[in-house]
């Protein structure tokens, strides 16, 4: 109630706010590093909404960086993207921030895929935020669809996932590092709206050594240890051996990928949503298959480089 009532006072006159003035559109911003799998599907999915695309890559090894260049040729003058390979998680994020032109700014991962079709096509969602009153900021939080593992797969306890993705832009607004997560400070005078329409899925589906390094970030990211481990990579090399008893890599991803794994359950379209076209040309494809034994117990997983739509 305070935040709602907080959020008249810049139209009002009553609060000092510091933002530059900025055309109406918006601009999407994505924090990028080795996403080759989803990142063109990602960005050919948010055509439909975007005014601008701000892609920050943070040291991608995987081809993704490449890919984005080609993709920003096409898409010259909507496209920006830019290395960073040096900065931590929340100086990615307001580096990004700082690079968009737009009133609007929509948090992107190079692993979401949005619908351009149908009832919940992104583009919906675009006009929904150009008709919120010019005067007033807003915090919009979407819930998007997860699918983990596979295509055809979920963890059954993210199936949904609600996160603030979207706000009118002001340079109070900032990515934060306070502990084991990042997170953004808003001003009190922000209204935060909840959309719980699915406009996007969260393609959560990674190779295994990239599921190994997520098994840890978090706890990187908490320890803030960076002389003794600059980088996620080198905390995960001494974690393995005390976490799954094993100081050899590759025998940890195979470790990780079972666990993982191991409680997930089908994909229900008609609960959550029929897949994004986009996603469908995967399916035929798929590069990742959870197995299954006779009882429907996962118990890994292929992984088929090449098969790529």
């Amino acid at each position: 109630m305070i935040r709602r009532l907080a959020s008249y006072l810049p139209a009002l006159g009553l609060q000092p706010v510091h933002s530059p003035k900025k055309p109406q559109g918006i601009s999407v911003y994505m924090r990028i590093k080795d996403e080759r799998d989803w990142i063109e599907a990602a960005i050919a999915s948010i055509t439909g909404i975007a005014d601008e695309i701000v892609a920050m890559d943070n040291g991608s090894t995987d081809g993704t960086w490449e890919i984005l260049q080609d993709l920003a040729s096409q898409r010259k003058g909507q496209m920006i993207c830019e290395q960073a390979p040096d900065l931590r998680h929340a100086e990615l994020s307001n580096a990004a921030l700082d690079r968009t032109t737009f009133r609007w700014v929509f948090r992107f991962d190079g692993d979401m895929v949005a619908h351009t079709s149908g009832p919940h096509d992104i583009a919906r969602l675009r006009a929904r935020i150009l008709d919120l009153p010019p005067d007033r900021f807003f915090l919009i939080y979407l819930r998007h669809v997860n699918l983990s593992g596979d295509l055809f797969h979920q963890d059954p306890q993210e199936q949904f996932h609600i996160e603030e993705y979207i706000h009118t832009f002001s340079p109070d607004a900032r990515f934060v590092h306070p502990g084991r997560f990042e997170a953004v400070r808003f001003p009190l005078y922000y209204r935060p709206l909840f959309w719980y329409e699915p406009y996007v899925f969260h393609v959560n589906i990674k190779p295994a050594r990239r599921m190994l390094l997520r098994r840890f970030w978090e706890e990187w990211m908490e320890k803030k240890d960076y002389d003794r481990y600059p980088t996620l990579e080198s905390y995960v090399q001494d974690a393995i051996l005390d976490a799954l008893g094993t100081a050899d890599m590759e025998e940890a991803e195979a470790l990780c990928v079972r666990r993982v794994f191991q409680n997930h359950v089908p994909f229900d379209p008609e609960k959550f949503s029929p897949y994004p076209d986009l996603l469908k040309p995967h399916l035929d494809f798929p590069t990742y298959r959870l197995l299954a034994d006779m009882d429907g117990r996962i118990t890994g997983r292929r992984e088929e480089r090449g098969l790529r739509p």
